[in-house]
């Protein structure tokens, strides 16, 4: 029999409010994660009046709480909070079943992310009736790439099962050796997996200390959630063959050099063996689905492409105009103009490091010269043909847009290869790497600055320059088949570059000396750059 004193519409109305201001408190703790809560609709209907039960024996609430009522979030401590049955406020008629409801929900084994491209979970009206359901909007919804929802799920399970073998299988005091070797620079392009190891290292620490092993899990589930690309594979990265290195209590030189060769860029996650006809397929698949076909035609870059640290206050010179149009005898002194001249003492280049430098002296150089090695990292940028095909770099999106990158060869070439010659050159401009442009750099992508020098252009490039290390991680599987393409691609306007120079990479050795001649003031002050801090 109904309670003649519930208002139905009034609390019903309630408890819909309640169980949106619940997902809304939830989602500040980050992702939704699935369990593997059973029931959950039957305790809400034996929770309720049973007078009132056949009215609240709805398909569409029903679905609700079946698809969404077993979602929880995870705390920073790792206690999972149920999505849709926290709050204070619940209408007392519907109180037992929330309790109920928070208390299966709670205690229930977490068992992946929850992902969804539907900005709607629930239905919320059907013909005169509401239903249980909420509101998440555009930006909260699961954007389908590659995968779709359940696949990237699914994925993200799979992470969750390689991390955790990986840490169980992991001394704390290894990984810790990790990281103070690639932080200390000890090994070569340490800088790309700092960030990696550093993850790892912290998420073991958070996990060591707890005792209950659901807890222990739900910290690993809300780490894995939200992992950047890659890290959740060390053991296929260069970080696995690290970590059993140093277990197996091999030198720092045997260390340093499988390390080295590991990451050297013509093996670092290139392979080797032209693609297979089934990865050409799949290749093609992607690709179309993705819409990257017309993202991956390149061209070099220009000046105006990039965003840069500096650019000189004049022009770059150009002798031989100077002279014509400052007259013939420009070149002589009066008496009285050499009378009145201090002379510069001629002091000996200072050496620095590259963060100085760029505080200390790039902000009031006026001019820059480089001293062109006869060989030496040259680099040049390139960037996207087309302005508005879809981001195919790992910082490049839609929100943000930023489609350089960049190529070098190992080792080194001629500056005559980049229509260059040995001795002082113009600087046209300094930029950082694409990594570390805007608002959120991501420098374990690469961290470095480029002396842009007057007429430098790559005059034997025989390649697209994409390297799988740089893009997005959807295109991963199919590396094989990008790497082919890449290697018969050519890069346009090479007419027009004016985005090449000289790279001055953090944890990179170089010849003995950059050496670079600033013009400030009338005066010039030569400088070396040993190192980059």
């Amino acid at each position: 029999m109904a309670d003649p004193a519930h208002n139905h519409d009034y609390e019903y109305a309630t408890l819909l409010t309640c169980v949106e201001q619940s997902r809304l408190s939830a989602s500040k703790h980050g992702r939704l994660f699935t369990t593997d809560a059973t029931g959950l609709w039957e305790k809400y209907l034996y929770n309720l009046a049973p007078g009132e039960r056949q009215t609240h024996n709805c398909h569409a609430c029903q679905r609700f709480i079946e698809t969404y009522g077993g979602l929880v979030a995870i705390d920073e401590n790792g206690a999972a909070v149920p999505a849709m049955w926290t709050g204070d406020d619940w209408p007392q008629f519907y109180l037992a079943a929330q309790a109920s409801l928070r208390y299966a929900v709670a205690r229930a084994q977490v068992t992946g992310p929850f992902l969804s491209s539907q900005p709607v979970w629930g239905q919320p009206v059907t013909g005169p009736w509401q239903h249980l359901s909420v509101n998440v909007g555009t930006m909260n919804t699961f954007r389908e790439t590659k995968l779709n929802a359940g696949q990237a799920m699914a994925a993200k399970r799979e992470d969750f099962r390689t991390v955790r073998t990986f840490l169980d299988n992991t001394k704390l005091a290894t990984l810790a050796e990790a990281l103070r070797m690639l932080t200390t620079e000890s090994l070569a392009s340490s800088e790309k997996f700092i960030a990696p190891v550093r993850w790892l290292v912290d998420l073991f620490e958070r996990r060591v200390g707890v005792r209950h092993p659901q807890i222990r899990d739900n910290i690993l589930w809300k780490a894995v959630a939200s992992a950047p690309d890659g890290y959740c594979h060390p053991n296929a990265s260069v970080i696995g063959p690290l970590v059993e290195n140093i277990e197996a209590g091999r030198s720092f030189s045997v260390i340093a050099d499988a390390f080295g060769r590991m990451v050297a860029p013509l093996n670092y996650q290139r392979p080797k063996a032209p693609p297979t006809a089934g990865n050409i397929e799949a290749g093609e698949r992607i690709i179309e689905k993705l819409g990257l076909g017309r993202s991956l035609v390149r061209r070099f870059a220009r000046l105006d492409d990039l965003q840069k640290l500096w650019r000189p206050r004049h022009r770059p010179r150009d002798d031989r105009a100077d002279a014509a149009a400052a007259g013939v005898f420009a070149h002589l002194k009066s008496k009285e103009s050499g009378h009145h001249q201090t002379p510069q003492v001629d002091i000996p280049p200072v050496t620095m490091t590259w963060v100085k430098f760029a505080s200390n002296v790039l902000p009031t150089a006026e001019r820059m010269e480089f001293l062109v090695p006869s060989y030496g990292h040259f680099i040049a940028f390139t960037t996207a043909v087309h302005a508005d095909a879809p981001p195919i770099m790992k910082w490049d999106r839609e929100d943000r847009r930023n489609p350089v990158a960049w190529y070098v060869y190992p080792g080194g070439s001629a500056a005559a290869r980049w229509k260059l010659t040995a001795g002082w050159c113009e600087v046209t401009a300094v930029a950082l790497l694409p990594t570390m442009w805007g608002e959120q750099p991501q420098p374990f992508l690469g961290e470095g600055a480029v002396l842009m020098l007057h007429g430098a252009a790559d005059t034997e490039n025989q390649s697209g320059a994409l390297f799988p290390e740089c893009l997005r991680g959807e295109l991963h599987e199919i590396r094989s088949t990008i790497e082919a393409y890449s290697r018969k691609a050519r890069l346009y306007d090479q007419d027009t570059a004016s985005a090449c120079g000289y790279d001055i990479r953090k944890g990179v050795a170089g010849p003995p000396s950059k050496q670079v001649r600033v013009h400030s003031a009338g005066l010039v002050t030569r400088y070396i750059i040993d190192r980059w801090d």
